[in-house]
């Protein structure tokens, strides 16, 4: 069977849900300049792993959400951004729209940090509305402890977290001769700078800055995966132990 929502006719969907299945995973990204990887870099990273969870959870994929809030980058060409009160209404829509067909957990895969409140009252709404269970999972942000470990330093925008996913995606999205081009900016706490002065953004100094090691960016995306699949079954558990419904 197909994992994909939208290839799947409505009699397969009947068939399946919510009998056999009852999760459904969302990725939701933005438009966004990224260094020497794709604008859709966002989008890209949680399709990617949505499509290698999906089997491993026995659950489904919800058509890909790829306009986010674009804040700091927006003015670096090929961005763009919805506002606030669009996205949040336009994904709380689609999410409890997903719940009344009778899934009853949505995990939201997010690559982007442009929306964090947002998905956060989005994941409190549809429960107030559903009793629908929401994961809001920010990858880089939750598997930093796998970057640091593998590549031992930490992570950055459009750094070394990023551009080893979308290597292991789909090598022919990343441009390393690009990165030539660009010096990373060093965000620094006690300072806002708009627009950002480069699509690289490291945070801490002299750390995260894109590399090119297909084989180290393979195995980096299947510990991200396993990763990602433990904590997920860690939350389903104890909703299935302690969660009582009102």
């Amino acid at each position: 069977m197909t994992r994909y929502i939208l290839n799947m006719t409505y009699q397969d969907f009947a068939e399946f849900v919510p009998e056999k299945i009852d999760t459904v995973l969302l990725p939701v990204g933005t438009i966004e300049a990224h260094g020497c990887t794709n604008l859709g870099t966002d989008v890209t990273i949680p399709d990617f792993i949505c499509e290698h969870l999906a089997e491993k959870l026995d659950c489904l994929i919800a058509p890909t959400i790829p306009y986010g809030i674009t804040r700091t980058l927006l003015p670096y060409p090929g961005s763009m951004t919805v506002n606030s009160e669009s996205f949040e209404k336009y994904v709380g829509d689609v999410v409890i729209s997903l719940f009344q067909t009778g899934l009853q957990n949505v995990i939201v895969i997010n690559g982007h940090g442009g929306h964090y409140d947002e998905l956060k009252r989005i994941a409190k709404r549809a429960w107030n509305e559903t009793h629908g269970r929401t994961i809001i999972i920010h990858w880089w942000e939750l598997c930093a402890p796998i970057t640091q470990k593998l590549f031992g330093e930490s992570g950055g925008h459009a750094g070394i977290d990023e551009t080893a996913m979308v290597l292991a995606a789909n090598p022919e999205l990343v441009m390393p001769e690009q990165c030539k081009k660009v010096k990373p900016y060093l965000v620094r706490n006690g300072s806002y700078v708009y627009p950002n002065p480069a699509p690289i953004l490291l945070y801490k100094n002299g750390e995260g800055a894109p590399k090119f090691d297909l084989s180290k960016a393979n195995k980096y995306a299947d510990k991200i995966i396993d990763f990602l699949y433990s904590f997920i079954l860690d939350v389903m558990d104890g909703w299935k132990n302690n969660l009582r419904t009102r």
